[in-house]
């Protein structure tokens, strides 16, 4: 049995944007939510509380905008951003804040979403359309609102006919036909009759088995239950029935909410104050299951911490979020008072006291330890059961600040399990989350579709990571340290600043960047340009792009350097399965292109495929010398897997060989004790010794060798036990020359090197950015507890000059913003959308 534990000095918990527990959105304020099914997904639709900027709201609901999430799991949703605002629509009074609840609705081919706000000199509510072709947007605004509505929280209903019905709430609950232009009332508005008396707002109306059920908040005596009616048809009659979810036990005035149907289960999402318990204008969204008793009515559904969905045991269970609890002994609290989103910690207070977590999916591999973060002021013992069976044993030390354990499980049975914690012996333990195997994970996201989020599991927040990753983007595309320069209305390059050129290197890994933020516009931008000026469209070289170019297009080089067309053909396929082919830009076919213009090189004396076919491994260049060998920093198995799926060029079984191949390689291309590479390699993995070219050391280009391999384990997993290994070796290696000063060049097997390679015009060792960021990507892979300390490097090392002046904005850049998306979980596989 192991046992390890870091001393954290950040004081914050894991706060993950999205995940199974209520409530499901923790980065900002959600209420009102309406949940609909569009293309096999879930999309949320809710309004968005924030802290009123004016005066006059400072008591009283503020809203400015409504965002949209996604979800095919009801455990990770995705925020696809703001898709209205209340001062980019025409007929709305601006900084009304008056944006209530939402809903939408498809119809003919359209997406119709329906909003409340004040009017421009107008009385009340008004309720308006916006419109899009996609569910997340982006939606247009009509220029009015719908004639004939005074009133808030409009639900849609579209009957199995294609009719559609609107209602909503102005001096009771309220309905109409629409017409099928969905813009217009087809009929007089009526009130609904048969209801109780009493405040009631928020109608929201669903079908099922031929029975119209309208649901809606109720005060039947101080704050709102959830009550509904059933009737034969859309227009009512609505025969009252009861109350389907109690009043808020903590007081909460307001909730509203949707009722779902998704993959043979009803749900019902409503709302509910848990990050502002002080205020309940500031709500947030929950989800928790629905029953219906065999007669059609609704059973009354109890609110849970827990919510929905099924937890990946990989993943942090958020343990405060528990299923079932003992009596006594257990307590819950904000983790940091002065920012709650920061989320809740438990603390086991008695001996025998526990917490159950049900529904965690311990997968088809076994697990082989528990991580879990605590904080103990005396110490204690924490036993961790499995479905009712011990698995662990983790003696918790007395530690002020919050500490990481890690400790070995042994027989933990395999698929969806209960997780129960009890304190054994001690006095007060706090749990913030704990996760089995979190370091590192056993399958990749080909067949998990998830993806590690370091930063998140060293107890920075949500809202902290992706300010992080933003100001890193930013800094590269934007900023003073950008290297991304914009070329009239349609195109833009990226410069290698101190080189003064443009090279398919940093044009490739900018699309890369451009398609994994969703960012089309500098994906097209980048990729116009390399069309324009780098692509040879004739020749033996068609097909093939020119490595370096001067920043108005003028060639430097007319030969190719592999990378880029490893990178092209990869981002290409990642903007078709994104965007689709049919937005101007055939992706597709694009990169479909580049790998036919390139096999069919095969056999040319002057020019060769990209990829050595006898070798099935990727050459330094396709021309010349450089077809003779390779770059380790030019393998990127899991890119081969990626063509293998997508490319569909028939050539599926070859590019899993060189994925297969190209691990092989990287086998023999390392060094068994450093865990360093050269830059560049024979095809056996020895070393060059030319005397033509300076490759035999570990210099800049091999410091991509590190993070590719955790690209690789992340997203394919199946080289699992070298990586880790490997992982472990190289940041055994850097640490012993001292973390804040190895240099940025050794020898493979970690002698100082004679020949200092000159970057720029200094010639001069240094602890570079690049390598910095990249040592700390390779974390994902890599099992001793140093790896934290790479991170934490990472997250606190500032792109600036050096001592001597040298500031690379570019390849440091580069590097630095690949390392926080891989090390966010923000480097991902594009699946077909």
């Amino acid at each position: 049995m192991r046992h390890l534990y870091i001393c954290v000095l950040v004081l914050f918990a894991s706060a993950l944007a999205v995940y199974s527990q209520n409530p499901i959105i923790n980065h900002s304020f959600s209420a009102d939510p309406t949940a609909r099914v569009f293309d096999g997904k879930i999309y949320l639709y809710p309004s968005h509380d924030i802290e009123s900027p004016v005066a006059r709201l400072k008591d009283w609901f503020c809203m400015e905008d409504y965002h949209v999430y996604s979800s095919e799991d009801l455990v990770n949703w995705m925020d696809h951003g703001v898709i209205l605002s209340q001062n980019n629509v025409p007929w709305v009074e601006r900084e009304s804040y008056s944006m209530w609840a939402p809903d939408c609705v498809f119809k003919g081919g359209k997406y119709y979403f329906y909003f409340p706000a004040k009017a421009k000199n107008a009385k009340g509510f008004s309720v308006g359309v916006a419109v899009a072709d996609n569910p997340s947007g982006p939606f247009m605004p009509d220029w009015k609102p719908i004639s004939g509505i005074q009133g808030i929280d409009p639900c849609v209903m579209v009957d199995k006919d294609g009719s559609a019905y609107i209602y909503w709430a102005g001096n009771g609950l309220r309905m109409a036909k629409l017409k099928d232009n969905m813009r217009e009332l087809a009929s007089e508005p009526v009130l609904i009759e048969g209801l109780p008396e009493g405040f009631k707002e928020g109608p929201f109306v669903f079908e099922r088995n031929g029975k119209y059920y309208l649901t809606f908040p109720w005060v039947k005596d101080k704050t709102e239950t959830l009550a509904y009616a059933m009737g034969d048809s859309p227009m009512g009659p609505f025969d009252f029935k009861g109350i389907m979810m109690d009043e808020s036990p903590t007081g909460c005035w307001t909730n509203h909410h949707s009722v779902v149907e998704y993959k043979g289960q009803w749900y019902l999402f409503y709302h509910h104050n848990d990050f502002s318990p002080e205020a309940d204008k500031r709500r947030s969204v929950r989800i928790d299951t629905l029953c219906f008793n065999a007669d059609g009515t609704i059973r009354k559904v109890k609110p849970t911490l827990r919510g929905v969905g099924v937890t990946n045991a990989r993943m942090k269970i958020q343990i405060d979020r528990y299923s079932e609890a003992s009596k006594k002994g257990v307590g819950i609290s904000f983790v940091d008072e002065k920012n709650k989103f920061e989320g809740w910690k438990c603390e086991l207070a008695k001996v025998k006291s526990w917490v159950r977590y049900n529904q965690v999916d311990f997968g088809t591999q076994p697990v082989q330890e528990v991580k879990m973060r605590v904080k103990s002021l005396h110490g204690g013992t924490l036993k961790v059961e499995v479905a009712d069976k011990k698995v662990a044993q983790i003696k918790v030390p007395a530690c002020k600040d919050w500490c990481i354990i890690r400790e070995s499980v042994r027989d933990v049975p395999k698929g969806i399990q209960d997780v129960r914690l009890i304190l054994q012996q001690g006095e007060a333990v706090e749990i913030d989350w704990l996760g089995f195997d979190a370091v590192p994970w056993p399958a990749g996201a080909f067949e998990t579709h998830q993806y590690r989020n370091f930063f998140a599991e060293m107890g920075y927040s949500q809202a902290e990571i992706d300010a992080k990753l933003n100001e890193v983007f930013n800094e590269v595309f934007y900023g003073e340290n950008k290297v991304y320069f914009k070329v009239g209305d349609s195109m833009a390059y990226i410069s290698d600043v101190k080189n003064h050129d443009v090279r398919t290197e940093g044009m490739s890994y900018g699309m890369m960047i451009a398609v994994q933020f969703d960012r089309k516009d500098i994906f097209d931008r980048l990729w116009r340009w390399c069309k324009k000026y780098m692509q040879h469209q004739d020749g033996r070289l068609k097909g093939y792009f020119a490595w370096s170019c001067q920043t108005d297009g003028t060639r430097n080089s007319e030969g190719p350097a592999s990378d880029g067309e490893l990178y092209y053909v990869t981002s290409l396929i990642f903007a078709s399965n994104r965007w689709g082919n049919s937005s101007g830009v055939n992706y597709l076919a694009e990169a479909q292109n580049i790998l036919d213009c390139s096999m069919q090189k095969t056999g040319m004396d002057a020019v060769t495929p990209f990829i050595n076919v006898e070798q099935k491994l990727i050459t330094f260049t396709s021309t010349g010398f450089g077809s003779r060998f390779t770059d380790p920093s030019y393998h990127l198995p899991a890119f081969y897997e990626v063509w293998a799926r997508w490319a569909n060029d028939g050539r599926s079984r070859f590019w899993r060989e060189c994925a297969q191949k190209s691990r092989e390689y990287l086998h023999k291309s390392i060094h068994p004790v450093t865990g360093l590479n050269p830059d560049y390699n024979n095809y056996d993995g020895s070393l060059l010794n030319s005397s033509g070219i300076i490759g035999d050391a570990f210099r800049f280009d091999s410091w991509r060798v590190p993070m590719n391999i955790a690209l690789d384990y992340s997203w394919a997993c199946v080289d699992k036990e070298w990586q880790q290994e490997y992982g472990n070796k190289i940041q055994n290696f850097l640490y012993s020359q001292g973390l804040y000063d190895f240099k940025d060049q050794y020898n493979v097997d970690g002698s100082p090197v004679k020949e200092v390679l000159q970057a720029g015009e200094y010639k001069q060792l240094r602890h570079s950015l690049g390598l910095v960021a990249t040592s700390a990507a390779v974390s994902l892979v890599a099992t001793d507890v140093k790896c934290y300390e790479f991170v934490k490097q990472l997250w606190e090392a500032k792109h600036e000059p050096y001592e001597d002046g040298y500031l690379d904005k570019y390849y440091d850049g580069l590097l630095r913003l690949f390392a926080f998306m891989h090390l966010s979980g923000r480097y991902q596989i594009i699946f077909p959308q």
